[in-house]
């Protein structure tokens, strides 16, 4: 086949994907959901598609699904990398130029390598800026993100907190490329650019040494509206940027680590309801059952309502 469709094209020479493969089934799963012929599907075929390139995904037994969600984005995007032939990686120093540039300059590089519909949806753009206490230079960097992986502690908590908390300042041992001095520096992590769907995974388990663990902490995060801007939100640097985020899917993990089971529950964009996917167990849900202590990953679209059709049909096109 040569492509999903026509503004898709499947890169099966690219030796960083799955030879079209993965894209290919998941297009496959995609149309049967929506063709409205089944109640229920079991994605068989498309399983066994990311097993044969990772093959600790083969079996039925327990895996983590931020390790599957990251692999199948990373898979997707390289099958449908627009980009044919990548130019070798710019080197370039953001420092001395404005916030605005340099963002903008390091977002172009990276997309003059990796161009497709996964980083026009997911993908967004961290801003790092590590200050030398000796001399007082500046080291600025824009890169870019998939998902943020965010800490969670002992006692309930709301999701804003998790991603202050993952966006704090700490101090490092740094050598300074100005003053070439070893010696403490201060590293700022903040959010320049927002994806259109954000994924949140919250860091539930913990592994010291031999010792593993689950942290069942329950995470306050937004259902409804969940808007996100400089003026409102401190793990936002960049004035110019804003979203307004709407929850439509959940990965919950109930049980440990060794013996659990893994939930979904999801919103139909069509109609606003929520169901509970168990298996192959399908129920409706009420908006106040969502939020609970095992949630793991958090799917967010920044669509107004009216626009979920439409980013719909962009995603689903398919035939």
């Amino acid at each position: 086949s040569s492509g999903i469709n026509a503004e898709w094209p499947l890169r099966p020479g690219n030796k960083l994907g799955t030879k079209g493969l993965v894209a290919e089934e998941y297009a496959f799963l995609v149309k049967a959901m929506w063709s409205d012929t089944y109640r229920h599907l079991a994605p068989k075929d498309w399983k066994d598609a990311i097993g044969h390139f990772r093959p600790q995904f083969l079996d039925y037994s327990q895996k983590d699904s931020q390790e599957f969600t990251s692999f199948m984005l990373d898979a997707l995007h390289e099958d449908l990398n627009r980009v044919k032939t990548r130019p070798p990686p710019e080197e370039f120093d953001v420092s001395n130029v404005p916030y605005k540039d340099g963002a903008l300059k390091s977002w172009e590089s990276y997309r003059a390598r990796n161009d497709s519909i996964i980083v026009d949806l997911f993908q967004g753009q961290y801003r790092s800026i590590t200050s030398c206490t000796t001399c007082g230079f500046e080291s600025v960097t824009f890169d870019t993100f998939m998902y943020l992986t965010v800490p969670v502690g002992s006692s309930r908590t709301t999701l804003d907190t998790c991603i202050k908390n993952f966006c704090q300042s700490e101090r490092i041992e740094w050598r300074c490329s100005k003053c070439k001095k070893m010696g403490k520096a201060i590293k700022e992590l903040t959010v320049w650019r927002l994806p259109v769907l954000l994924v949140v995974i919250i860091k539930r388990f913990s592994y010291t040494g031999m010792w593993r663990d689950k942290i069942s902490t329950l995470v306050d995060f937004p259902v409804g509206e969940f808007p996100v801007a400089k003026a409102t939100t401190s793990w936002m640097s960049n004035p110019e940027e804003g979203r307004k985020y709407r929850l439509y899917g959940v990965t919950n993990h109930t049980g440990t680590l060794d013996g659990g089971h893994y939930v979904a529950a999801a919103r139909n964009p069509l109609t606003g309801d929520w169901f509970n996917y168990d298996d192959h167990v399908i129920r409706p849900m009420r908006a106040d059952q969502i939020k609970k202590k095992d949630a793991y990953l958090l799917f967010y679209t920044s669509c107004p309502a009216h626009q979920d059709q439409e980013l719909l049909r962009k995603l689903h096109r398919v035939s």
